[in-house]
């Protein structure tokens, strides 16, 4: 049984990324530079490695070059939320990693001008290694904002992975994929 806590960090969670609505002009129409969606793919490989520990895992991107956003709009939001913001320099990237608590946390890496099929095609690893399945699978929907998701329920975890159109937290056209952790 997901405690209150986990209810209401996936909910923080789905909140960041996918919103109400979709803002049409946040969708990119063009794809993400090759280089760029290569460190995108880099930073999807460094959540799969370390998730559940969070700790190594934003120790790892600081080793990658990330570091602590200094976008001011962004500061509130990572202490109210209690996760990193993290930018890489001269990139159109964007990590953020968060533990709620022992149990749970997650991944979401934005990359401007990504398109939401590059997102998709950014959340495939991650399908792959935890064998999720489609919401449609599933017999669930998707929000306006997901251009496909998954989830994977094991004895130990479950797992949950969005491939985001937009993502608010970059400030203009892009996508996210988001990937959920939570231990049971």
């Amino acid at each position: 049984m997901i405690s209150k806590t986990a209810v209401f960090f996936l909910l923080t969670v789905l909140l960041l990324g996918c919103g109400v609505s979709v803002d049409e002009d946040l969708i990119s129409t063009q794809p993400a530079p090759k280089l760029e969606f290569v460190e995108a793919r880099k930073a999807a490989a460094l959540c799969a490695k370390h998730a559940p520990d969070w700790a190594a895992l934003e120790e790892a991107f600081k080793s990658a070059g990330y570091a602590k956003s200094k976008d001011p709009r962004l500061a509130g939001f990572a202490r109210s939320t209690g996760t990193a913001v993290l930018d890489k320099a001269n990139t159109g990237m964007r990590v953020l990693v968060g533990e709620k608590n022992d149990q749970e946390g997650a991944c979401i890496i934005g990359l401007e001008g990504m398109t939401p099929e590059q997102s998709f095609a950014l959340a495939q690893p991650w399908v792959g290694a935890f064998e999720a399945v489609t919401n449609a699978e599933r017999g669930q929907g998707l929000s306006q904002n997901a251009a496909q998701a998954w989830a994977s329920f094991e004895a130990e975890r479950i797992i949950y992975i969005v491939a985001y159109k937009t993502w608010n937290v970059l400030f203009q056209p892009g996508a996210a994929v988001r990937l959920i952790y939570i231990e049971r």
